[in-house]
């Protein structure tokens, strides 16, 4: 698949205490709901250790994917 398809990042976030699944489009958006000492890692270290697409330990198990979406072609409005 080539980057000029629809394609956006998901970050998936599982809270495994609560069994809870957030969903963000950047790591910096995670840490803007939840602190470094919810998720038992900071973000930088994060960053550095997120091998492939998978974090986990144990608080937290962090996923990264891509979030397909529909590409939506242009309607000539103008023909009745």
């Amino acid at each position: 698949m080539e980057k000029s398809d629809n394609f956006r990042q998901v970050i998936h976030l599982h809270v495994l205490a609560t069994d809870e699944h957030f969903y963000y489009g950047s790591l910096s958006a995670m840490y803007d709901q939840f602190t470094r000492d919810e998720l038992g890692v900071a973000m930088q270290t994060l960053y550095n250790q997120f091998k492939g697409d998978y974090y986990d330990n144990t608080m937290v198990v962090i996923r990264k994917g891509r979030l397909v979406q529909k590409k939506h072609q242009k309607t000539d409005d103008s023909v009745n």
